[in-house]
């Protein structure tokens, strides 16, 4: 799970899902080029994002 905390009204926004457009469910701005975090705590998520290409070839190796 993933957190972005809105630049214009501060709230915490949740998302499971770190591609596509995000928006501030509280005033609507748009966070999609926003920093993300771990969901439990402030520290910036340290892996690298995968582009979704390698995401979907990786789920497809694993699929019975």
């Amino acid at each position: 799970m993933y957190k972005k905390i809105c630049t214009r009204c501060t709230r915490s926004s949740f998302s499971s899902s770190e591609i596509g457009q995000w928006l501030c469910p509280s005033c609507g701005y748009d966070l999609t080029q926003s920093h993300f975090y771990k969901a439990t705590m402030y520290q910036n998520v340290s892996q690298k994002v995968l582009p979704i290409k390698n995401k979907i070839e990786n789920y497809k190796r694993y699929e019975i």
